[in-house]
């Protein structure tokens, strides 16, 4: 008994018909990222109005560098969220110029997070400082870096270089 041929596939080299693994997850990872700067550049701007009153009431010292330091860290966080929602879309739609601007994007901001590790100002309390500080801005900091990292990777895949060809 003899079975009819299958029907022939894709010829070699053609573009898949739906978002690959490794892209569709770099779009949900952005997606993520995106949601985590809303949060962080509330936190940030939350916290900059905490810290200015417990300065004023003389609870904590201040360094003149840091206040300019966090209000240009809020900037950046919320530039960083629009570029990951527009990135985002336009990776699905197949951007080629969207998937190296999200793998720059990504890279500066890992830069950014190692540069701000060691940058950052330090506050002086006048009482106990408070607990969790310093180690909530690290886990932040390390989640933010690997989510970049794992972008990066993902959207360096040969899939996702052949999905964002236009």
């Amino acid at each position: 008994m003899s079975y009819p041929p299958p029907p022939p596939g894709p010829p070699l080299g053609s573009m898949p018909e739906k978002i690959p693994g490794s892209t569709k997850g770099a779009v949900v990872l952005l997606w993520i990222l995106f949601g985590l700067g809303i949060c962080a550049g509330g936190a940030s701007a939350f916290g900059y109005v905490g810290l200015s009153a417990m300065e004023a009431n003389g609870d904590i010292e201040i360094p003149a560098a840091f206040m300019p330091f966090l209000i240009a860290s809020i900037v950046q966080i919320l530039i960083w969220t629009v570029l990951r929602g527009v990135l985002a879309v336009k990776i699905a739609k197949r951007s080629a110029g969207a998937r190296k601007g999200a793998i720059i994007l990504e890279l500066v901001g890992v830069g950014l997070g190692v540069l701000s590790w060691i940058f950052t100002p330090q506050i002086e309390y006048a009482g106990a400082e408070p607990a969790g500080g310093a180690a909530s801005g690290i886990i932040g900091s390390v989640i933010g870096i690997t989510l970049a990292a794992i972008v990066i990777g993902l959207l360096s895949t040969a899939d996702s270089k052949r999905w964002c060809v236009e």
